[in-house]
């Protein structure tokens, strides 16, 4: 019941949402229609308000113009043009004109359209219905637009309009009028200007209606023989009062158009209704549109709105019916899918979150940790594809699954798993971890393929290394970098670790700012050639002295320079510092202009987009040094069509290639066939044994024979016995570094070892011609 709750509650909400959302979206439906109708409703009402200010400023012009020609021929004895004439001419062209006629000062027509004589033709000045308006028009230099009412002589409703005619000096000379038809299709207001819904009002300023829709009325008497009531304008007023505005501000804000909710007209139902002044012609132009029909506007959408509401509620109420019904079957799954890895079965970091403390009590708090990763898993990932790699990791899930019974293991993702296990004697744990490395190398076939899979698992003990998940997965992790730095299989974290870890990250705090205090400085190391102990190359070994840590071995701080970039810039200092000293040595010690220089590079260096340009600017800088530069075999497990590029193109600036460590590494027959290599450096670690073990000998022997079946020079270094340089001579080694010869020195050590050293001259020139500028990079 507690679940249908939950979910019932759900459901609910989401009612209340649907709810909502649906009134909302009725609010902007509404809003969206409303704001439709005004937007027509203003554009209608705008082009009403221009047409009909067009038009009677047209009519104004025309009546001044006809009521100056018409007293100009009264003038004339013999007129060119009869007025009857024009008079039919103008009435032509303008079908919404009812008629023109030219009055006297007193308002006696003196000249019309219609008969004059006729009783009907009563003078302007004492008809009840222009009186006002003719008076107005004699003391105004503008058009007067006249109250609308019924012309008798014209038999028809008129809207007149009056023009006064002046002399040169000012006097009227009379009265020019006419009047607009107020039913003729060919005005402003008639419908064919407007949408069927629309319905035009124009009233003038004393509130009779200059203009009325037919059907607003039952009788034009009624629409324009009296004044709209003061009560209706006052409830009018109101309305628009409601939106900030009144009559006076309507008039003062001309020609801006306002817009409310009013009555169409005193009897007629509510509408939408704009309206405006036009101060020229002192009248009102108001726009109405029904509101019902905005309503009927709303209708269909609001329809569609409540039928997708139903239907989306019906479905919403099935939907959860049924949920609750396979909820059961689908709660298992769904656990099972959000705390366990897809791929390997394994519980992931969810559920190990969830299941720590369950686990910390039922081992009361004692307990080991195990973090492994697996080695080189993205290299085999990029060679061989996802789906190659997601085998192995099953493969590899299967075995731990196998090998650590009783225990809780956890696949947090990618390559790295944690087990914890209840064991709490730490011989038994390394025991488990050794026995399932010995299981894991045994070769996993994927896809025709054999892979020999190796791990490095770091382990850390609770209570002893700290309580909380996050602190002992760190730990643990912490151990397992040291186990893959180290190579070794397992590394049992230490106070020590931590301490280390400290100290390296001071370290890289002080080595961000070593280039900038200047604390970096070289030595170098003087390389001779193995028959007659000449000279013939120097190698640069790097070194940091630090205010607060000291001297710091090149072992420990390069390690941390390649980790975090700082590589880029201590291998570009040293690079420019050693060419630059060299020049200078070899300046007051011309005998050796022909010293080599070796360079250590780094994998990040020589990957880096300017090396190629920092190595040829250094070359055309010193022409005089040759230069080659040392890599490590570790470079080609990297990307050795990449390295290969790049070697081609350093040796074609004439810079030979050193590879150093050789016999450490990777590198073998074929890759050495492959690679532009000028010169093979046997690593000093098999030097060391060179005289009590024999392997190392062999290898040795072995190493030097491949270098002269290449014909690629052999260099040893490490070399601080005479006895290990005779045995060494003996299998035909080319050149020697070493302690034997000569300790790292600096730049004005050197020089003075140099001087004091006499070259033997009885050489050929081929023994003479190498050297190597190499930063010591272990």
């Amino acid at each position: 019941m507690q679940k249908f709750n939950g979910l019932w509650k759900t459901y609910i909400f989401i009612v209340t949402t649907s709810v909502i959302f649906a009134a909302v979206t009725a609010y902007f439906i509404w809003l969206n229609t409303h704001t439709q109708a005004r937007t027509e409703l203003i554009y209608s009402h705008r082009v009403i308000s221009n047409s009909t200010q067009s038009v009677l400023s047209k009519n104004e012009g025309l009546l001044k113009t006809l009521g100056e020609l018409l007293i100009a021929l009264r003038k004339q004895q013999d007129p060119a043009i009869e007025p009857q004439q024009l008079f039919d001419s103008l009435l032509k062209t303008n079908p919404e004109i009812a008629g023109f006629g030219l009055a006297n000062p007193s308002g006696r027509f003196i000249l019309a359209s219609f008969d004059i004589n006729n009783p009907t033709a009563i003078s302007l000045q004492k008809n009840p219905a222009s009186a006002v308006s003719f008076k107005k028009t004699l003391n105004s230099p503008q058009m007067v637009v006249g109250r609308t009412y019924y012309m008798k002589s014209l038999q028809q409703w008129v809207i007149p309009l009056r023009q006064r005619i002046t002399d040169k000096n000012g006097l009227v000379t009379g009265v020019m009028t006419s009047g607009l038809k107020l039913e003729s299709n060919f005005n402003t207001w008639s419908g064919s200007f407007l949408p069927s819904h629309m319905s035009t009002f124009i009233v003038r300023e004393d509130f009779y209606r200059q203009y009325a829709p037919k059907t607003a009325f039952s009788s034009a008497e009624s629409a324009y023989s009296q004044p709209i009531p003061y009560a209706w304008v006052r409830k009018f007023e109101d309305r628009f009062r409601d939106e900030g505005a009144t009559l006076a501000t309507i008039r003062n804000s001309s020609p801006e158009i306002f817009t409310s909710v009013a009555l169409q007209t005193e009897r007629r139902a509510k509408s939408l209704v704009s309206i405006s002044y036009d101060p020229r012609f002192a009248h009102y132009t108001i726009i109405a549109t029904p509101y019902e029909l905005i309503s009927q506007r709303l209708l269909i959408p609001l329809s569609v709105l409540a039928l997708a509401f139903i239907i989306f509620n019906l479905v919403l109420f099935w939907t959860f019916r049924s949920n609750i019904r396979l909820q059961n079957t689908a709660k298992n799954t769904l656990e099972q899918q959000a705390t366990h890895d897809p791929l390997t079965g394994l519980p992931n970091r969810r559920h190990l979150l969830k299941a720590y403390p369950s686990w910390q009590a039922h081992c009361h708090g004692d307990f080991h940790i195990i973090f492994m990763d697996i080695n080189n898993f993205k290299s085999c990932n990029d060679l061989h594809g996802h789906s190659v790699g997601d085998q192995i990791l099953q493969e590899v899930a299967s075995r731990i699954n196998n090998c650590f019974p009783e225990c809780l293991k956890i696949r947090p993702g990618g390559d790295e798993f944690i087990i914890l296990t209840p064991s709490i004697d730490a011989k038994h744990v390394i025991q488990l971890c050794d026995d399932f490395y010995q299981q894991l190398k045994q070769s996993i076939l994927v896809s025709q393929l054999d892979f020999s899979i190796t791990v490095s698992m770091g382990i850390a003990h609770t209570p002893s290394n700290g309580h909380s998940l996050d602190d002992l997965l760190r730990k643990a992790d912490m151990a397992m970098y040291q186990a893959k730095a180290t190579g070794a299989r397992h590394f049992i974290y230490s106070d020590h670790l931590e301490e280390k870890q400290r100290n390296a990250f001071l370290i890289e705090q002080e080595l961000r700012l070593a280039l900038e205090r200047d604390e970096l400085f070289l030595v170098y190391q003087p390389q001779v050639e193995a028959q007659t102990k000449n000279i013939v190359g120097i190698e640069t070994l790097i070194r940091w002295k630090n205010e607060k840590l000291g001297m710091v071995p090149p072992d420990v701080f390069i390690p941390i320079a390649e980790s975090t970039g700082l590589i880029i810039d201590i291998g570009r200092f040293v690079l420019q510092t050693s060419m630059r000293e060299l020049a200078e040595i070899t300046k007051k010690q011309p005998k050796y202009k022909n010293l080599q220089l070796s360079v250590n590079i780094s994998v990040q260096q020589l990957f880096h987009s300017t090396i190629i340009n920092d190595i040829q600017q250094l070359t055309d800088q010193y022409p005089s040094i040759p230069l080659c530069i040392e890599v490590t075999e570790s470079l080609f497990i990297e990307d050795l069509k990449a390295a290969k590029l790049v070697l081609d193109r350093i040796q074609a600036i004439g810079v030979k290639i050193s590879l150093d460590d050789f016999g450490t590494g990777y590198s073998s027959l074929s890759v050495l066939t492959k690679l532009p290599i000028n010169e093979l450096k046997i690593d000093k670690s098999f030097i060391q044994h060179v005289l009590s073990s024999k392997s190392d000998k062999n290898l040795i022997q072995s190493i030097i024979n491949i270098g002269k079946s290449l014909q690629i020079p052999v260099l040893s270094e490490g070399v601080e016995e005479k006895e290990q340089a005779d045995l060494l001579l003996e299998f035909g080694c080319d050149l020697f570094q070493g302690y034997y010869f000569a300790k790292p020195m600096e730049n004005t050590q050197l020089i003075k070892h140099l001087k004091a050293h006499t070259p033997n001259t009885n050489l050929n020139g081929e023994h003479q011609e190498a050297a190597l500028y190499a930063v010591q990079l272990p």
